[in-house]
Order: C-alpha cells, then structure tokens, then sequence
C-alpha cells in the first residue's frame, strides 16, 4: 500500500476517532446525569459503554498511527470536525438512549466508510480491525431499540 493510498485510510480513520471521542464523553455525560426509574440499569450500561469507547478510541488513534498519521484528538479538531452530536449535560433517560442509538449509526456510516477506502487500498490490517465494530453497533442499537419498547 503507497502512502497516498494510507493517507485516504488515515483521513477516514480520523473522523471516525473524531466522532467516537463525541460519543464518548456523551456516554460518559450520561452514566453522570441519568435519573429516573431505570437508573441502576442505564447507569451501569453507560458505564459499560464508554469504557468500551475508550478501548475503540484507543486503537482507531493505534491504526492511524500505524499507517504513518497523526491522530486527531484537539478539542479544536473533535469540535469543528465532528458529525455526531454533542449533547447537554441535563436530558431525559430515553433521550439519552435515543442519541446513542443516533450516535451509533453514524459511527456505523464512517465504519462502512473506512471499510470501502480499506478495501480499496489493499489494507486487510484496518479491514481486520475494524469490520466486527460494526456488528457490535448494530447489536447495541436493536437492543436499546428494544428497551425502547
């Protein structure tokens, strides 16, 4: 793989870190500030769940290392650059589900993104990596579809 064709991986890499670092602190903003009924459960979910995005956040900023990139991780960079909404601190606990679930199929289009410019280039390392974060999206949104219920 030519380093032109590594840059085009490392870029969509990059806005995928962007968004998952957004998703990340929106996870985190909600284990703080859910209430209500269900708190016990959510609580722990989002725990759950951010603690999962840091581990992704991790190794998307790994790959865009390995493939000779700079991870975009500035304050600067998430806020101008970021497709995924940034959510206030105060929101009901089923707003708070349904931005997650929001989150996730936008997280699901840079995956399906990074995995056609992967492919393109030859780069079975990121397709190795990144196809099964799919999977766990779509499984989190039918679940939380579910609880929705």
């Amino acid at each position: 793989m030519e380093k032109s064709t590594n840059m085009t991986v490392v870029e969509k890499l990059n806005q995928l870190l962007i968004n998952y670092q957004v998703h990340y602190q929106n996870l985190r903003l909600f284990h703080w500030n859910v209430k209500g009924p269900f708190f016990f459960v959510l609580h722990d979910k989002f725990e759950e769940l951010y603690r999962d995005a840091a581990e992704k956040i991790d190794e998307v900023a790994e790959r865009v290392l390995a493939l000779g990139g700079t991870p975009k991780g500035s304050l600067k960079n998430i806020v101008s650059n970021a497709d995924v909404e940034s959510h206030e601190e105060q929101m009901e606990a089923n707003e708070m589900v349904n931005s997650i679930i929001s989150a996730n199929k936008k997280l699901i289009e840079n995956l399906n993104g990074v995995l056609t410019t992967a492919e393109e280039a030859g780069d079975e390392g990121t397709l190795d990596i990144f196809t099964s974060y799919i999977q766990e999206l779509e499984k989190q949104n039918w679940m939380f579809k579910a609880y929705l219920k």
